[in-house]
């Protein structure tokens, strides 16, 4: 029987990508009995990401192209030779032929990610699944839990109810942990766990009420009670077994045995109820006395070990109970409200007509595995002979085993393939599950699927274990040090998944150069990290000074977004240029949430947060010489928190602002704050212009959009730019770069994962599932298995990364970490962290490989070099005279003083159509800031007195249309802004009237009717004849000329 099942295990850098498109186009060229020129369409290649999808495509048209044009590339030529039974010639025909055809039908090229997939197999299912068939998919899980979890909390009652205690409670929990005072925040965390496949089991069906919670969390209360109440009761009868017998902890070895039952009866915490390591390996080792001890010691001791285990044991299944009672009430108020929350979920999904991608794999699964292949491929309108799977260690449980019946029909007639690396296994937060990788041709975890037997047996039959031996990515030290390092240190993880790296070894015969190894430690725990990032500077400096690399062959791996903010902070302080999606984020400015403050308080001047923001800028800034404290109690009053602006010279008018476009108060904000251009600033006046033009200027929207985007908007820098590339590992995956440096110990990775857990034989088969804290106190538990199992996948997630990270140098590998403690603890190689596996492998550093002087070949020519130069922030107002309307440039010949009045009352004129108007425009300029309230007063009595004159007011009645502050546009491009144009409605009379305050000099006089004159003539150029000039001077006393 063929080989049909290829399974390649291989390790970073060996061309796995490369082989899959290689086999991609060897299936392309033999086709089959019907052709081979469209036989492409029979092929589906499935990646983990758009981005891989996308350049497998590009790599499988580059070389159809290449062998088109009758040339070779990368040595395929002769890998197809061999494996197509095809001659050159042959190949390059087909390969002609089959590029024409793949260009003029691309949408047929078969290379998609998994999810997308999916997708397909959902629309084709829908009516079987219960979906609408013009469901909206939603990607963003946020845009889902946001709107819901608001719902949830619009549900809190004053009179309390179950809901409301529950989510009282819960946000006390959160406190009490030292997390958050933020339950929107924490519910909205909390909730995206919702949408990870492999926690489906625990949530399908039907999930408890809040008030169910509540009676299981009494029911619990009153358990534990009654086993502290038993703990403590067999504690004191051990006590009296003590007293009884004459033992005394001198009897035991430390006296640890004694003393631990001592202790329970006097104490009451019961976090020391729980035996420790050492008391827990005497008993497994049957050591409860020292050697030294006289023999009537020993012999009493001995008589009495039947009794002492039976203690022991007695008060082992008590803790187990309680440990595990324990467990379920410190996350009970979490379970009522995750039961709430799944509730409204689905509500909100139906409402909208929303699916989620998250969850296509868990719906289509009872569908798809019950169902022969036929019927699958009958109802997708087509069938695929050639399944080639990438980045498999990355596929889930259900991924796999929606695509089972599809690849166990296909291998009977062709060559499926499958490429993985386990020791790649990095997301298993996105329900990645390495173990069935490993298990293969086995199918993990499918006692549930109806042809599990029948595919396994196929799966054997057809398979083939394959490995790609060279590394063609690394240095020759770079090689040998990741295979010694690995296979010295690989011992930590469990035995169970151990396998793993049992084939890690890689032939460096094809490494392109020596390559260099560095790996140091450094300081204490208060001060390891600024030596690190010192070290790191100093090193990329020199690297680019002295071996001839430029910024951007260097990259950094970090474990954490938080490690990469701080290096790229670092760097760029010490003018070393970055790029970082994840580290350069908007909100990692500080000048940038100084605006945002600013602008919050705008929109609501009540908000002290917003303004301690800036207060605690400008009190390290502008305001040196004031005390905080005080800053801050006067910043609770309005006129406190303006009056400390004034001091810091930063004058705003916060009306005034308010009546700006977004963008035009934000540059005014800068000009005001007098800050000085970064990249930060740049990016983001960018952001905002982006939003206004797309979203309009509504500030309170902003706002809000800018919550949810905050984490996410980051300074873009093209990627040929010539700076330190700086990201987590995660994002690393997949790529390679010249020089690698790895920093920091990995101690801000997140250690206690919460873990879901079967209860549904448990505490009276009430709760059916539980979400619990994982921490040593499980061990001694229900839930141990769980917990270990959590533990030592954790463990392999921190390994994995360490490999991934390692295994990107191509040239230089530098790993930074800190020192060892003082006393090493005997699990201190399984903690996880940096530096406890750098223990593993050596005591010993610094360890240095290889020439650090080697120069390196660079490839760059032409080097863009990221900076920003320095410029002032200029009001456009003071080098740009715009005329909009005449308000703008009014009574030029007054000074400043009369000019402002003479503006404000010319606006106020300009807006009053009809006298009826008057009342309500002044109000409105008076609440929008237009005035102040001492102008207001002044307005309403000069309007009034206009109004009140026999002349003017038949100019403002309903017998005419008006037309205020119009622009007239003359052939010659001359323009022209009468304030008030009234065209009859009863005849073709117009009247032109024009406003002026000064009456008293005759050459303004006549300026005023040359200006009039000028007007009229205007109108009679567009035919109209009609025509009467009203000059009304507002000036006391107002006159009508």
């Amino acid at each position: 029987m063929n080989n049909n099942f290829q399974v390649y295990r291989s390790s970073a850098g060996s061309g796995k990508t490369y082989t899959l498109a290689l086999n991609f186009i060897a299936l392309a060229l033999k086709g089959d009995r019907y052709g081979y020129e469209n036989y492409y369409r029979k092929i589906l290649a499935i990646t983990f990401t758009n981005k891989a999808a996308s350049e497998m495509k590009h790599r499988v048209l580059e070389y159809f192209l290449v062998l088109s044009e009758k040339k070779d590339s990368d040595g395929i030529l002769e890998w197809l030779k061999i494996n197509t039974d095809l001659k050159q010639e042959e190949i390059f025909r087909r390969s002609r032929l089959i590029h024409n055809h793949i260009l003029h039908n691309y949408a047929d090229l078969g290379i998609l990610t998994i999810d997308k997939f999916t997708y397909k197999i959902v629309r084709t299912f829908a009516n079987d699944l219960g979906l609408s068939h013009n469901f909206d998919l939603e990607l963003d899980s946020y845009k889902i839990i946001q709107p819901v979890i608001a719902i949830i909390l619009s549900k809190i009652s004053d009179s309390g109810g179950d809901l409301s205690k529950a989510l009282v409670n819960f946000a006390l929990q959160k406190v009490e942990e030292g997390k958050s005072t933020n339950i929107e925040n924490d519910l909205e965390e909390f909730s995206m766990q919702l949408f990870k496949e492999e926690i489906s089991k625990y949530t399908k069906g039907k999930s408890l009420s809040v008030k169910d919670c509540i009676k299981v969390r009494d029911d619990l209360q009153l358990s534990k009670a009654n086993l502290v109440k038993s703990v403590k009761g067999l504690a004191n009868n051990v006590c009296v077994y003590f007293n009884n017998k004459s033992l005394t902890s001198e009897h035991f070895l430390r006296g640890t045995f004694y003393k631990y039952f001592i202790n329970i009866i006097n104490d009451d915490h019961d976090l020391r109820w729980n035996a420790s390591d050492s008391l827990k390996r005497n008993i497994a080792n049957d050591l409860w006395y020292a050697n030294g001890k006289s023999q009537s010691i020993k012999d009493l001791v001995e008589l009495c070990k039947i009794d002492l285990m039976y203690f022991y044991n007695q008060l082992k299944v008590l803790l187990i109970e309680y440990n595990s009672v324990k467990s379920i009430l410190r996350n009970i108020y979490s379970i009522a409200i995750l039961n709430e929350i799944i509730n409204e979920i689905k509500i909100f999904k139906k409402d909208n007509n929303i699916e989620q991608i998250s969850e296509f794999n868990t719906k289509i699964h009872n569908v798809v595995t019950s169902q022969p292949s036929t019927f699958i491929y009958e109802r997708l309108g087509e069938r695929y002979n050639h399944y080639l799977i990438d980045e498999f260690q990355d596929t889930s449980l259900l991924q796999w085993q929606n695509i089972l019946p599809l690849i166990t029909d296909s291998i009977d007639y062709g060559k499926s393939l499958i490429v993985g690396d386990g020791k790649q296994s990095i997301y298993r937060w996105r329900g990645g599950e390495v173990e069935q990788f490993f298990e293969l041709p086995n199918i993990y975890s499918g006692k549930d699927l109806i042809f599990k037997n029948e595919w396994e047996l196929k799966l054997h039959q057809h398979y083939e274990n394959l490995n790609l031996k060279y590394n063609f990515r690394s240095g020759r030290n770079i090689i040998e040090f990741n295979n010694n390092f690995f296979n010295q240190t690989k011992n930590i993880i469990a035995k169970n998944i151990r396998g793993i790296y049992d084939s890690h070894h890689q032939d460096s015969s094809f490494a392109k150069n020596d390559g260099y190894v560095h790996i140091e430690l450094f300081g204490d725990k208060n001060s390891f990290k600024d030596l690190i990032l010192e070290k790191m500077m100093l090193e990329i400096k020199k690297l680019c000074k002295q071996n001839n690399y430029s910024f951007n062959d260097i990259t950094i791996l970090c474990n954490s977004k938080k490690s990469v903010a701080l290096v790229a902070e670092y760097l760029t302080t010490n003018n070393v240029p970055v790029i970082s999606n994840e580290g350069l984020l908007l909100n990692k400015s500080q000048k940038v949430n100084v605006l945002i403050s600013i602008l919050q308080f705008l929109q609501n001047s009540k908000n002290n947060i917003a303004k301690a923001v800036v207060v605690d800028y400008l009190s390290n800034e502008k305001l040196t010489n004031h005390n905080l404290h005080e800053l801050n109690i006067k910043l609770c009053n309005n006129l406190g928190f303006i009056n400390i602006l004034k001091e810091a010279q930063i004058f705003i008018k916060p009306k005034k602002l308010l009546q700006e476009p977004l963008y035009e108060m934000v540059e005014q904000l800068i000009r005001l704050f007098n800050f000085k251009d970064d990249m930060y600033l740049c990016f983001f006046l960018d952001m905002v212009l982006s939003y206004a033009e797309k979203k309009g200027s509504s500030l309170s929207d902003f706002l809000l959009w800018w919550e949810e985007r905050k984490l996410k908007e980051s300074v873009v820098v093209p990627e040929d730019t010539d700076a330190v590339n700086i990201m987590t590992i995660h994002k690393s995956k997949g790529l390679a770069f010249d020089v690698v440096m790895i920093p920091f110990n990995w101690e801000d990775r997140k250690k206690v994962k919460d873990i879901w857990v079967d209860t549904s034989k448990l505490f009276n088969q009430k709760l059916p599932s539980a979400l619990i804290n994982g921490n040593k106190n499980l061990e001694n538990s229900h839930f141990n298995k769980e917990y270990q199992k959590e533990k030592e996948m954790s463990l392999l997630d921190s390994y994995n990364k360490l490999y991934v990270a390692m295994t990107r140098a191509k040239e230089r590998l530098y790993v930074f970490s800190k020192s060892f403690p003082e006393k090493i603890n005997n699990d201190f190689t399984s903690k996880g962290d940096l530096n406890s596996f750098l223990y593993a492998y050596d005591t010993n550093f610094p360890i240095i490989l290889g020439d650090k002087e080697t120069m390196h070949l660079s490839t760059n020519s032409n080097k863009k070099i990221f900076t920003v130069s320095k410029r002032n922030k200029l009001d456009w107002r003071e080098v740009i005279s715009l005329k909009h309307t005449a308000e703008d440039v009014w009574g030029t010949e007054e000074l400043n003083t009369s000019r402002d009045w003479g503006n404000l009352l010319h606006l106020a004129l300009s807006k009053i159509h009809f006298s009826n108007q008057r009342h309500d425009v002044i109000d409105m300029m008076y609440k929008s800031g237009l005035c102040t309230e001492e102008d207001y007063k002044k307005l309403k009595i000069s309007i009034g007195k206009i109004f009140n004159h026999s002349q003017i007011i038949p100019f403002f009645n309903d017998n005419w249309e008006i037309k205020t502050e119009k622009e007239i546009l003359t052939p010659r491009g001359r323009t022209y802004i009468p304030d008030r144009l009234m065209f009859s409605k009863n005849s073709d009379e117009i009247v032109i009237v024009d406003y002026k305050t000064n009456l008293d000099k005759e050459k303004y006089r006549q300026k005023h009717e040359n200006q009039i004159n000028e007007y009229a003539e205007v109108l009679k150029m567009m035919g109209k004849t009609n025509i009467r000039k009203v000059l009304i001077y507002t000036s006391d006393p107002i006159k009508v000329i």
